[in-house]
């Protein structure tokens, strides 16, 4: 049962930082717009198609919450 709640620990991790990402992305985009002069953010969608490193970013966060989770209920 311990390895079952790690490992929805470590996936909620993965979603809240998926989320925390998006908003942090968004609230920027909306700051460099409005600071523009020209009325354009210039932004390149190639530069997120490295599959490495969105796959280490993933096991990282996913063994952060995973482990953090594993170390706190085997130490009760």
């Amino acid at each position: 049962m311990i390895f079952v709640k790690c490992t929805l620990a470590g996936l909620l991790s993965v979603v809240a930082a998926a989320t925390l990402t998006v908003v942090v992305v968004a609230v920027r985009v909306s700051i460099a717009s409005r600071s523009s002069q020209t009325e354009a953010v210039a932004w390149d969608p190639i530069s997120l198609t490295r599959p490495w490193a969105w796959l280490a970013a993933i096991l990282l966060i996913f063994l952060v919450g995973f482990l953090g989770e594993f170390w706190r209920l085997s130490s009760k």
